[in-house]
């Protein structure tokens, strides 16, 4: 799985997500913009979150599991993402920060091809 798509928890295109390879426990992501992402989803409180400044590489674990994988990093504003994503390529993320959270949609558009 090298890349997934997140969306907002309406279903509205956010963020696609790459991870570098190979596929190794530690791996590096980075947060890019969805090509159909609007202003007011860039503009909402899940885009700010996601897209706080500059695009930067994050040190993710990845961890293949028997559902799908599972992967995990703390973005440089400090909310922690968790993204798990199952064998039919769909699943959820979520971002946390002290008691604040947000969730959405996730998916794989490549299948686990590693």
């Amino acid at each position: 799985m090298n890349m997934i798509v997140l969306m907002t928890a309406a279903g509205a295109p956010l963020a696609m997500l790459g991870l570098s390879t190979p596929v190794a426990p530690q791996r590096n992501c980075i947060f890019i913009v969805h090509p159909q992402i609007t202003s007011a989803v860039f503009e909402s409180k899940e885009g700010k979150i996601v897209f706080p400044d500059r695009p930067t590489e994050h040190p993710c674990s990845y961890t293949k599991t028997k559902g799908g994988a599972d992967i995990t990093f703390t973005n440089q504003n400090g909310w922690r993402f968790e993204v798990r994503v199952g064998r039919g390529d769909e699943g959820r993320w979520t971002a946390g920060l002290a008691d604040d959270a947000v969730t959405g949609r996730a998916f794989s558009p490549f299948g686990d091809g590693k």
